[in-house]
Parts: structure tokens; C-alpha cells; sequence
């Protein structure tokens, strides 16, 4: 009888992708998990590489990303057709046309009046008084591809009504705060700086209002009432004191008011409810010197959460006070405009060059010594500001430069100590964050300062030295910086596009991922809406405001993205392997295609290449309306699935390959692959 020899078992390896991108260290030092090469994949916090959520333009009319739509089947007329953007009638449903099926069975609708609920009833299709065709039912043969596709196709159609911010040149600024959005731009002209709030009609010009001065203030009015002088009057909306006391009668400063009447203010006495105050002048318009960068921060004096408001500074005009109405512009006596503005101790703190100036305790507007008011030098110019814990009993202030960090403790002038933290360590323009420890973009690359146990002490360590090629080759173009708090992410945005994205963990670093947008990142702000949820939006060079980590595209733009992961020896170099068949996992709440490829042994030229394999993953929670039909409704799916890769070829390591490119495929996970394989001989 023949003998068949004994062949080897196939055997399964699990490999878990996770260590994120690393440029310098060893293959053979290296996970397998861990990355060559990425784009537009970032590490979860909780384990795997995700491709990153797109980001769309708002402007407070509806998201793009929030669209809905209709599937109507319809019957066209020969030779009649219609158009993506067209308005009209269909049936007994009215609407704008987001997508057209190819095959001409169907077109879908969005901004429509009714939804699924309601009764369809067929009749002609009819846009600008042509009638196209017949609109039959609804249609209900879509694929979940299908509706992903005509998700995006919808938000296309939302996105083309949000505009710009008025006027020219980048945004200079944004703010998030109490669910709107706030944008700084150069007026048209840019001859001046003009502040835009979000509405459902879009963007609408802040009118920043008028300053008047006064002295010999006694009684100091209430905010709202009227000031009058004869004929004239205006509504108080802020009252500034800078010098003198109300007791003795002295008190000066200025009144931010709107609503003038009756013309304008002379230097003269003036009252209001309760008391009188010698007026300066006319009441002068606020307006904002063009080309500042904004650095803006949210802060409260008070007790009342009422009261929280937004501080700033650009380094071209005076720091500010904004609460959304009413603009106060709070000038210093210096050489310099401020830099950088934060709130700290009850305290406004001001970096003005490379002096530390703060207010008196309690009154951001008071910027004389008899107020409380002081200046601390520290040798560098200041770069950042940074509320962190300190103490036990108090936070600390860390202050940046470029090459330098200073820490200072205390709760006011009484007991200030400043600490020269790190002599060589600093960070860059706009870099500094507070996640749950300190980071900063250094010369060096990023670091971490990590409070100690050592009674608020500090220590620092660089998290980016396996990415080295990248941090040179950006070193000076950082523009910005971002956090990302439910992916436990440090965020670095430059002037070419690129990003960083450096996940982290208390007890230290996840991994880093590479991000390329076309729309690069000129300044951000990262807030909390009213319901909790964090947000995050930026400015661009052409003057849009985004919102990031939402929808399937770069603003209506494919988001291409690719991964390319370390060797894998399957725990035996220099032995070939013969491999059979990759499972990648994948995790996900919409539909996911994507690229799936391999190579062997470095890609060598020796091994025929391999074609990339179309994956498809099916995952439920996708419903194109806000209430589900059946037979439209995926009930099938699962939010972890599988792609299965056959491969057919030998070599001593594999490394996978992940493509995507595409503007409706939502964001999803890769936590592991499994590679199965059969052992062979050793490399001669």
C-alpha cells in the first residue's frame, strides 16, 4: 500500500493590529500589528486602527450629515431625464432630487415634507412645469451600498446651501460655545476683522457695538439699563472701571453700549438708574484691526454658569471678553498685543511677549497694580498657556515657549511661584493641550508632562521618536492643535494638510496615526454641546468653518485612505510559510468596502504580486428614513464581520494592506487579522 507522506497541519495566527505607525524602529523589533505606512487610519483607544470620520462645512443651517431621503420608483418618458439638484414633484411627494438610479428605476429625494409614514400616491413627475415620467411607489430595492450611496448623495445636496464666512483671506479664529459657532475673517477689503455667528440662515455679521468713557463713577449702573443725556440715550451692556474706586466717587473706565439714540454723546455728566457718571465723548464704534490669530479660550468669573464666557487674544488687537452679544475689548498698557488669553485662579491671564500679565483676582477687566493686577517675566517668548492640576489645593498655570516650560503654582499675587520647569522643552504656537496630561509639540516632536506623585510636580517624556522622518519633515508648518476625547487623542494640524494624531492612555502611549486633509487646518476650537456631545471645529484657507469627526467624505470629497501594516514572521523568521487565507475583523455601524492586498518578504520582486481583493462588510443601524419599512430595513447585519482573503503563495513574512477610497463609507475599525497558514522549510 502506498504511504501519502505526513503533511503539515494548517495552522492560525492572530495578530493584533495595534502599536499604530512607526517609521524607525527594526522590522524584526517591531509588532506585526504595528504600521509602515498610513493615511487617513488612526489608532482606537480600545484597541485596532480606524479610518477616521470626514468632516463637513456648517454654518448653522442643517448637516449635511443629518440628510434624509426618498426612493421613488418612477416610469420615464422616452427621451426625457433628470437631473441631480432638480426640484419638483413627484407623485404626491415634493422634493429636491439627490440621486438617479443608472438603470432609471428609481431617483431619490431629499428635502422633503413627509416621510414613509405617509401615504404615497403615484403620479406625474413634473419639474419646472415639464412633466419627465410617472412616480409610482416608493421604492424599496435598495441594497445597504445602495443607501449608503444615496446618504452621501443627499448630504451633497445639503452641503451646496452652507456658505462661507463673509469676506476674505483664511479664518483667523473659531469658537464653539452654548451651540453656536463663532468665526473671525478679514472683512472684504481686509481692512478689518468682522466676528460671524451661525443661524439657521447662516452665517450673521456680530455687531460688536460702541465704548464710551466716563469718569467720577459713584454708583455703578446695572447692564441694561438706560443711559441718558438729554436726548441721547443708549442700553449699558457692560460697565469697564480700569482706574479709581466707586466709594470715593473716582471710578473710570468705559461703558459698552448699543442702541444709541438721539444722536451723539458730548463731554458731559449723564445718568442712569441710581447714579451719574461724566461721559468723554461720543461713543465709538469697537472694531477689530485685520490679520490677528486667534487664540480663544471659555471661562467663568462668576458662580452663576450663566456668566461663563469666551476670553481672547490675537496678538494685533486688545484681549476680549464675548459672550456671544456683547463684545468688551479689555486694552493693557504694553508694548506688545497678547498672544494667548486664559482663564486661571480667578484670575485673566495674558501672555503679552514673553511677559505673564494678569488681572486683578476676580475682575478680568482690571489690568492696574492698585487693582491686583501684576507681570511676571519669564525669559521666552510665550508660545501657550495651560490650565493644569497642580497641588492638592490648586491648579497650576504651565506657560510655553518654544524651547522652555514654566509652571506657576499659588492662587494670586500673595503666593504666585513660578517654576522654571524644563530648560530645552517647549512647545510650538497653538500646540499645548490638556488631555488628561499635558502635551505640546516640541522641536523634538510631541511630549507629554505628566503630573507625578511628587506633590504637583511634573515629569516629561517625547511619545514621537519612532516617527522622527515625519516630525522633521513638518517641523514650523504646525498651525493648530486638537483634542479628540472619546478616542483619547492629542491632535497637530499643519499648513501642507497633514496631521497627528497621537492616541494616548493615563499610563501611556496607544499609537500614532497620519491624516491627510485637502482642506488643511488653520485654527480650531474644541467645545461640548449643550447635550454633552464633544465637537470639534476648524477654519480653513478659503474661509470655510468645519466641523470634523462627522459624515463619510472630506466635505463632499473622497477620503482616501490606506494602511500598510509591519512584517509578520509568524513568530519564526527565516522559516517559509505557506499562506493560505487572512480573516480581517472589522467593526463598524454602517456599511464598509475597502481594498484588501498582501505581499511577501518585504515585497520582494522575487514573489509574483497579488491583486487587490474587493471586501465588503454588512453591518445593521441603517435606515434611510426616520422610520423604518420593511423590506428597506437591514435586519441582517452585524456589527462585527469578517473579510475573508483567500492568498496563494510562500515566503518567510506577509504584511496586509488596507485601501479605501470613497466619499459614503462610514468610519469603521480593524482590531485583528488571523492568518492561516502551513509551515515550510528554512530560508538557505
Amino acid at each position: 500500500m502506498l504511504t501519502l507522506p505526513n503533511m503539515p497541519a494548517v495552522q492560525y495566527d492572530v495578530v493584533t493590529l495595534a502599536g499604530g505607525f512607526d517609521q524607525v524602529t527594526s522590522a524584526y523589533q517591531l509588532p506585526p500589528g504595528a504600521l509602515r505606512d498610513c493615511i487617513n487610519f488612526a489608532c482606537r483607544a480600545t484597541g485596532g486602527y480606524y479610518r477616521i470620520p470626514g468632516y463637513e462645512r456648517l454654518d448653522g443651517r442643517p448637516s449635511p450629515s443629518d440628510a434624509k431621503f426618498l426612493p421613488i420608483a418612477m416610469t420615464l418618458d422616452h427621451g426625457k431625464s433628470i437631473t441631480v439638484g432638480a426640484v419638483g414633484v413627484f407623485g404626491s411627494v415634493s422634493g429636491t432630487v439627490s440621486y438617479v438610479d443608472p438603470f432609471k428605476r428609481y431617483v431619490t429625494l431629499t428635502k422633503t415634507p413627509i416621510s414613509f409614514e405617509t401615504p404615497f400616491v403615484p403620479g406625474a413627475i413634473i419639474i419646472a412645469g415639464d412633466t419627465k415620467g410617472s412616480a409610482d411607489s416608493y421604492y424599496s430595492g435598495l441594497t445597504i451600498k445602495d443607501i449608503a450611496i444615496n446618504n452621501a448623495a443627499a448630504a451633497n445636496i445639503y452641503r451646496a446651501d452652507i456658505q462661507k464666512v463673509p469676506g476674505s483671506g483664511s479664518i483667523l479664529g473659531v469658537c464653539y460655545f452654548r451651540d453656536n459657532t463663532y468665526a473671525f475673517r478679514n472683512n472684504v477689503a481686509g481692512t478689518a476683522t468682522d466676528v460671524y455667528k451661525s443661524s439657521v440662515a447662516g452665517w450673521v455679521k456680530v455687531d460688536l457695538g460702541l465704548t464710551v468713557a466716563f469718569t467720577g463713577m459713584s454708583v455703578q449702573p446695572t447692564e441694561g439699563s438706560t443711559l441718558t443725556q438729554g436726548a441721547h440715550t443708549a442700553i449699558i451692556d457692560r460697565v469697564v472701571i480700569r482706574t479709581g474706586d466707586l466709594t470715593g466717587g473716582t471710578a473710570a473706565g468705559y461703558l459698552v453700549v448699543h442702541g444709541t439714540l438721539g444722536g451723539p454723546f458730548t463731554a458731559a455728566a449723564a445718568a442712569y438708574p441710581g447714579g451719574t457718571a461724566v461721559l468723554g465723548g461720543p461713543a465709538t464704534q469697537i472694531t477689530l484691526l485685520p490679520n490677528g490669530i486667534y487664540n480663544i479660550t471659555v471661562g467663568n468669573f462668576s458662580a452663576n454658569p450663566d456668566f461663563e464666557r469666551m476670553y481672547g487674544a490675537d496678538g494685533v488687537n486688545d484681549i476680549f471678553e464675548f459672550d456671544g452679544a456683547v463684545y468688551v475689548p479689555i486694552p493693557i498698557t504694553v508694548p506688545l498685543k497678547p498672544k494667548y488669553a486664559q482663564v486661571h485662579a480667578k484670575h485673566l491671564m495674558v501672555g503679552v511677549g514673553s511677559s505673564l500679565i494678569h488681572s486683578g483676582i476676580g475682575n478680568p477687566y482690571a489690568f492696574e497694580v492698585i487693582l491686583g493686577a501684576g507681570e511676571i517675566g519669564t525669559g521666552g517668548y510665550i508660545t501657550g498657556l495651560l490650565v493644569f492640576s497642580g497641588t492638592q489645593t490648586t491648579q497650576a498655570l504651565m506657560v510655553f515657549s518654544r524651547n522652555s516650560t514654566w509652571i506657576l503654582y499659588g492662587t494670586s499675587a500673595a503666593d504666585w511661584n513660578f517654576v522654571n520647569f524644563n530648560l530645552g522643552i517647549g512647545g510650538w504656537d497653538r500646540t499645548a493641550q490638556n488631555l488628561f496630561d499635558a502635551f505640546a509639540l516640541d522641536d523634538r516632536g510631541v511630549t507629554m508632562m505628566k503630573q507625578s506623585l511628587n506633590y504637583g510636580n511634573f515629569d516629561s517624556g517625547t511619545l514621537t521618536y519612532n516617527i522622527r522622518n515625519f516630525i522633521h519633515e513638518n517641523r514650523g508648518l504646525a498651525t493648530c492643535s486638537a483634542l479628540n476625547r472619546e478616542n483619547n487623542q492629542y491632535r497637530v494640524f499643519f499648513s501642507n494638510g497633514y496631521g497627528l494624531y497621537c492616541t494616548t492612555k493615563p499610563e501611556g502611549l496607544v499609537g500614532h496615526g497620519i491624516v491627510l486633509y485637502p482642506d488643511p487646518v488653520q485654527c480650531s476650537f474644541d467645545g461640548d454641546m449643550v447635550d454633552g456631545t464633544n465637537i470639534n471645529v476648524f477654519g480653513t484657507a478659503d474661509g470655510y468653518v468645519m466641523r470634523n469627526d462627522v459624515g463619510t467624505s472630506f466635505d463632499g470629497k473622497n477620503i482616501p485612505a490606506s494602511m500598510n501594516t509591519n512584517i509578520n514572521c509568524v513568530k519564526s523568521p527565516r522559516m517559509r510559510k505557506r499562506f493560505r487565507k487572512a480573516a480581517l475583523e472589522v467593526q463598524a455601524s454602517a456599511y464598509v468596502e475597502m481594498q484588501v492586498g498582501y505581499s511577501f518578504e518585504w515585497a520582494s520582486a522575487n514573489i509574483l504580486p497579488h491583486l487587490f481583493v474587493d471586501g465588503e462588510g454588512f453591518f445593521s443601524g441603517l435606515s434611510f428614513w426616520d422610520s423604518m419599512i420593511w423590506d428597506a430595513f437591514f435586519w441582517d447585519g452585524k456589527s462585527d464581520d469578517s473579510i475573508y482573503l483567500g492568498m496563494d503563495g510562500t515566503g518567510e513574512n506577509v504584511q496586509m494592506m488596507v485601501v479605501v477610497d470613497s466619499d459614503y463609507v462610514a468610519e469603521f475599525t480593524l482590531p485583528s487579522v488571523i492568518f492561516h497558514y502551513t509551515p515550510r522549510r528554512g530560508n538557505r
